[in-house]
């Protein structure tokens, strides 16, 4: 049996692409399948995915466990190592000795998210940023393949290695049957909205707070799930929501994927109110938008790359331009039509069982590794 170490010291041990999608979907079809991250329950699954931990460290001190790893690698003999973090790709100088075959799973513009990061000082971001395309691009090359979300990633990665596979974050369908919604969210009569995902200024985190303000108390509620990427801006965000916000707007914190689908049963819009930036003005998979779809619920989006086109296709909610006065109207616009937003959201769920889900393409992935492990070109 093939084995397939799937390695991560950023992401969590239920991260839904890495766990939930790929490693299930690669033990179902008969690999031998370890997923290692931080924070992991040692033990194997119903699906036989087997979970092992690494140390939980800072950002900071993250490369300390390259020493686990390695001994990882030497004690486990994988056929393939799949990392998920671009740091990792530091690995494959050293494990090209050890595991036959290495994948890099990029998960987003990585170069363009280095310069947003509000931890890196800004006037070292664009160096950063550069530095770290250059280093992808010549790391990524030494590997056997490459997976991204998105056909716009792999101009960051040049022409090697030959074997890429562009796999959506498209959700499971499955895993949304029947959910049912948190009763005391549920119960409140005003437009609920939902968004879920990283609380940061470039997704809209301020811009949704300050459509908010011009809503009247009664009007809607905004239910924020998350973890915020700033300290600074999770202290704002507090202060703005103990000033007067904390009536229509409530902070959820970080909703367990087994647990996200009874919190978006529960609104009846899902709001994806991303902003111009080096990273979110590159076409996308909006996975937070499609998970909302799935459960049955309207859409609000900013009318952006990847997001817009595909709600006015699916005519299951509105696009409107990314700033406050455009969500604001939005926003307006959907109070004024709650009756049409019952079947907006039906067009959106018969869409992503149709074109959108997970069911639709884990067969790709499962095609990709069995050319990798027979060494052919996936063409």
């Amino acid at each position: 049996m093939t084995r397939v170490l799937h390695l991560s010291v950023v992401h969590k041990p239920d991260d839904p692409r890495i766990y939930e999608r790929e490693c299930r979907t690669l033990a179902e079809a008969g690999y031998e399948v370890m997923y290692m991250v931080p924070g992991a329950a040692p033990g194997r699954d119903d699906a036989g995915v087997i979970l092992a931990p690494l140390p939980e460290r800072s950002r900071t001190t993250r490369f300390l466990s390259s020493v686990e790893i390695t001994k990882a690698l030497r004690a486990l003999k994988p056929d393939v190592l799949h990392v998920h973090d671009p740091e990792l790709l530091t690995l494959f100088p050293a494990a090209r000795a050890i595991v036959p075959k290495l994948v890099y799973d990029m998960h987003e513009y990585v170069p363009e998210a280095v310069a947003g990061k509000p931890y890196i000082p800004a006037k070292v971001r664009p160096v950063a940023s550069q530095t770290t395309a250059v280093a992808q691009k010549s790391l990524a090359a030494l590997g056997s393949g490459v997976v991204v979300v998105t056909d716009d990633q792999l101009a960051a990665l040049g022409g090697t290695p030959k074997l890429r596979l562009v796999l959506p974050n498209y959700p499971r369908v499955e895993r949304f049957e029947g959910a049912e919604p948190v009763p005391e969210l549920a119960a409140d009569p005003r437009l609920k909205l939902i968004y879920v995902g990283s609380l940061s200024r470039a997704r809209g985190c301020t811009m949704m707070l300050d459509v908010m303000e011009q809503l009247e108390p009664d009007e809607g509620v905004l239910y924020l799930g998350g973890t915020f990427n700033d300290p600074a801006l999770e202290a704002e965000v507090g202060e703005r929501l103990a000033a007067g916000l904390a009536d229509r707007v409530k902070l959820l914190g970080r909703i367990p994927p087994p647990e996200l689908p009874r919190y978006l049963a529960a609104a009846d819009v899902v709001w994806v109110p991303s902003q111009p930036d080096r990273q979110y003005s590159h076409p996308t998979v909006p996975t937070k938008l499609l998970e909302g779809m799935t459960v049955g619920l309207a859409a609000l989006v900013s009318n952006m790359p990847g997001r817009g086109e595909l709600v006015r296709l699916e005519e299951c909610g509105l696009a409107v331009e990314p700033g406050a006065e455009g969500h604001l109207r939005g926003i307006r616009r959907l109070l004024m039509n709650r009756h049409a937003l019952p079947e907006m959201g039906a067009r959106g769920r018969r869409a992503v069982e149709r074109r959108y889900s997970w069911e639709a393409v884990r067969g790709d992935l499962v095609d990709f590794y069995d050319r990798l492990t027979k060494g052919e070109n996936l063409t």
